[in-house]
């Protein structure tokens, strides 16, 4: 089964619409989950700083000081 993830927070649903219609306190754009465009990978690296992580959920749980739109890793496509 798919999933889709939160590029903000890294939370998953079935699908797009769950996912989207869920609030998300991590994503300054907005108070909806993000949807992370990216595929599943062993590891997930931060587009600004290189971090890597495991999970979206790890990733974006760290702060990241390169990160211009906000205070978390953003994962990279």
């Amino acid at each position: 089964m798919e999933k889709f993830y939160c590029k903000c927070c890294g939370s998953s649903s079935t699908s797009l619409t769950g996912l989207t219609s869920g609030n998300c306190f991590k994503n300054p754009e907005g108070k909806h989950h993000a949807l992370y465009e990216g595929s599943e990978k062993s590891q997930y690296a931060c587009k600004y700083c290189g971090s890597k992580a495991s999970t979206l959920t790890a990733l974006t749980s760290g702060n990241c000081f390169k990160n211009p739109n906000g205070k978390n890793h953003s994962p990279a496509l």
